[in-house]
């Protein structure tokens, strides 16, 4: 059965952004639907840096460059740059009032992320 706090949200987030969402909603005591707004696009950026991540895994953190020089997979800077720019939105459309809806995300995002491992 699916968590009635995910009713309405894209079945391809991961679980970790559905439960993201839904922790940074619930500790948000009235979110506006501009906030709200927000709040969805920062979660598929979100969605997106896992899609990311999942590149990584499978290529490798390291990469031919067009010369052939090894370099760094582009898409870990791409990943890190996708959570920063969610983060920071969630931070400036001033969601959450009760403890920090950044932190709440954060939060949500490392346990995911740990418990992936």
């Amino acid at each position: 059965m699916t968590d009635p706090r995910y009713e309405g949200l894209p079945a391809t987030w991961p679980i970790g952004v559905l439960e993201t969402y839904a922790r940074v909603e619930e500790e948000t005591s009235s979110i506006t639907a501009a906030q709200s707004a927000v709040l969805f696009e920062a979660c598929s950026l979100l969605a997106r840096a896992e899609g990311l991540d999942a590149a990584v895994a499978e290529h490798g953190h390291m990469t031919r460059g067009s010369q052939g020089q090894l370099i760094t997979n582009p898409c870990i800077a791409e990943a890190r740059a996708h959570r920063r720019d969610a983060l920071a939105a969630i931070a400036r459309a001033g969601i959450g009032t009760t403890r920090s809806a950044v932190s709440a995300a954060g939060t949500a995002l490392a346990s995911k992320r740990w418990r992936s491992g």
